[in-house]
């Protein structure tokens, strides 16, 4: 399949999306919220100048299993699987994990995996060395039924002991910084913090930056 055959394969899911989806449709405008550079894939989020901006390089390795929870359309996982020994990503939407499958055959990934579910509703036997959760805690599209403790426990769960939980905040919390700190006291409770720090979004416009933290577990 040629680069271009993949972008019209990936257009036609967006499409099918747009016309199915009952939920809140992320970036709709633009196409994709992830953007894939290497595939010269347009997205109001570029996936590797996102994972640079992180500067999380030394919490991965060859060794390490992933969880990303809200993988979306996949491209930020299937950057980072190149750095990990395995990702698996988890994502409600069926028509962004048509786009996930595809992007990672077309990029013969072996090594990562996309599950079409609630994070509520996934379920595995593994224990994951690094959890993402990236602006996935909650979300505007209603489809998030967990409130923050639930949401945690379920991570904990899943999180080997001493694995880390690298989280990105929600939009919403920059702009309501009260929200934000009663979330991190909570997480304090059960990690130790190595990062924290601010990083750069460029979506939605209004909230140019957001809270980012490495977390270990207790």
């Amino acid at each position: 399949m040629s680069l271009n055959d993949l972008h019209k394969k990936l257009h036609q899911h967006l499409d099918d999306q747009s016309k199915n989806w009952e939920s809140f449709i992320y970036a709709q405008e633009k196409g994709f919220y992830q953007g894939f550079e290497e595939l010269e894939i347009d997205g109001w989020r570029p996936s590797k100048k996102r994972f640079n901006s992180y500067d999380i390089d030394d919490y991965l390795s060859k060794e390490k299993v992933v969880l990303d929870i809200g993988s979306n359309c996949g491209f930020f996982s299937l950057h980072v699987s190149k750095f990990v020994k395995q990702i698996d990503g988890v994502e409600i939407n069926p028509y962004l994990i048509n786009i996930a499958n595809d992007v990672k055959h077309y990029v013969k990934s072996l090594n990562s995996n996309f599950f079409n579910s609630s994070f509520e509703n996934f379920s595995t036997e593994k224990k994951y060395d690094v959890i993402f959760s990236l602006a996935n805690d909650s979300t505007i599209d209603k489809n998030t039924k967990f409130n923050f403790y639930e949401y945690l426990d379920k991570i904990l769960n899943l999180l080997k002991k001493d694995g880390l939980l690298i989280f990105e905040s929600q939009a919403i919390d920059v702009l309501r910084k009260s929200q934000f700190e009663k979330k991190l006291n909570i997480l304090k409770s059960h990690f130790s913090i190595l990062k924290n720090t601010m990083v750069d979004s460029e979506y939605p416009v209004n909230v140019p930056q957001r809270f980012f933290l490495v977390l270990k577990r207790n």
